[in-house]
């Protein structure tokens, strides 16, 4: 999950980087590469068979469609916001997961689960508070992107032993790409050679991303693997003042402190009624 977070990070820089091209122009060169990549992938291992899927095809249809819901949402708040904000918001899905994974796959949600819930969203709270003064809009969209991430991890834990990994993210970039085109046309901008590149790396990081927190989810409780997630904040903050000279101010630093607090306080407190029960 740390090298997710980390390729993710890496994502939104170069999606920064190219925010002079339409969004759904962007979003169609992350899913392309990603959706040939996989196909490519499958043939080789002489498994295109696996791409019919018998078992599981609701479940994958609502991780495709919360997912592209997520990657929208993410992408636009990446080019109104600072990155370290966004990274901070967006990583507000492991505590979303633990809701819906009680609710879908009936995951216990245990009371400490509950306060870090809270102490996570008021920390939330306090990063976007500048946000929702001066320009709320990309605050709201990034916290949808969240609540839309975790619904879509949520559904790989009920595809667990059912669909492969490689298969998921094929059909991940098949439905992104059929779903940009409609927005692409008419509308569609020429990059020159370095935006091209940029749109590359776009779509190279984010797939490698995608593998690993698929991987994750495949193989890990929903609620318990989130935690490394939670890399993606200072690896945020990181990238955000080295390429764009973002500074992030000291009550944001705090509110991020308690995102992370709370995903720390949820994980050892699981393991320790894990080791408990065992």
């Amino acid at each position: 999950m740390f090298l997710s977070a980390f390729f993710f990070s890496l994502m939104n820089i170069f999606v920064r980087y190219t925010a002079e091209i339409p969004i759904f122009q962007q979003l169609i060169s992350r899913n392309l590469i990603i959706t040939i990549t996989m196909f490519i992938a499958l043939a080789l291992e002489k498994n295109l068979k696996n791409l019919k899927v018998e078992d599981g095809k609701m479940p994958l249809f609502l991780r495709c469609t919360f997912g592209f819901l997520g990657m929208i949402t993410n992408f636009y708040a990446v080019n109104h916001m600072a990155i370290a904000d966004v990274s901070a918001i967006t990583k507000m899905s492991p505590f979303f997961v633990m809701v819906f994974a009680a609710l879908i796959l009936k995951e216990k949600l245990r009371g400490y689960s509950i306060f870090a819930l809270i102490l996570s969203i008021s920390g939330m709270f306090i990063v976007i508070r500048p946000n929702l003064v001066n320009n709320p809009g990309p605050a709201m969209i990034a916290v949808i992107s969240a609540i839309g991430a975790s619904l879509a991890y949520t559904m790989l834990g009920v595809l667990k032993n059912k669909v492969r990994s490689e298969v998921i993210i094929f059909y991940f970039g098949l439905y992104s790409t059929l779903g940009c085109i409609p927005f692409i046309v008419g509308n569609f901008q020429v990059p020159d050679l370095k935006e091209a590149l940029l749109l590359i790396m776009i779509g190279v990081t984010a797939g490698l991303g995608q593998l690993f927190v698929t991987l994750a989810y495949k193989y890990a409780p929903a609620s318990e693997v989130s935690i490394y997630n939670f890399s993606a904040i200072p690896i945020g903050i990181i990238l955000g003042l080295i390429c764009f000279g973002e500074k992030v101010d000291f009550l944001s630093l705090i509110g991020m402190a308690m995102i992370i607090g709370a995903g720390y306080y949820n994980y050892k407190m699981a393991k320790k009624v894990q080791e408990a029960e065992t």
